[in-house]
């Protein structure tokens, strides 16, 4: 699945437990809910509904509908083919259905780009 933002520029790719960038150099992998980076070191969790760094500290949580900061306010919501911020401006266009790649989006936005949870 391609990610492109609003304006089109693509930015991403994402597979089945791993996150690339769109020319396929790899940002890093998510594995049973373990986020590492292209080295294999662990950056953190995505699992459970929980979004965590890698001392297991909840930074954030999700769900199918979006991701939330740890306080509980909406930071992203989760479309089937876009990623909106909390005003419903659509922030990234995907290529594929959200919840096919749920834990992969959810370890890009919140490890491997320029979002903040």
């Amino acid at each position: 699945m391609y990610v492109t933002t609003s304006s089109g520029s693509a930015i991403a790719r994402i597979e089945r437990g791993r996150v690339m960038t769109y020319s396929g150099s790899t940002l890093g992998y998510v594995e049973g809910g373990r986020v590492m980076n292209s080295s294999r070191n662990t950056v953190g969790f995505v699992e459970k509904g929980y979004i965590m760094n890698s001392s297991r500290n909840i930074i954030g949580r999700y769900d199918r509908y979006g991701i939330y900061t740890s306080s509980g306010s909406t930071r992203f919501r989760i479309r089937s083919s876009s990623i909106e911020d909390a005003g419903s401006n659509t922030v990234l266009r995907l290529s594929g259905n959200a919840s096919d790649y749920l834990e992969e989006i959810v370890a890009y936005i919140a490890f491997f780009s320029d979002f903040h949870l």
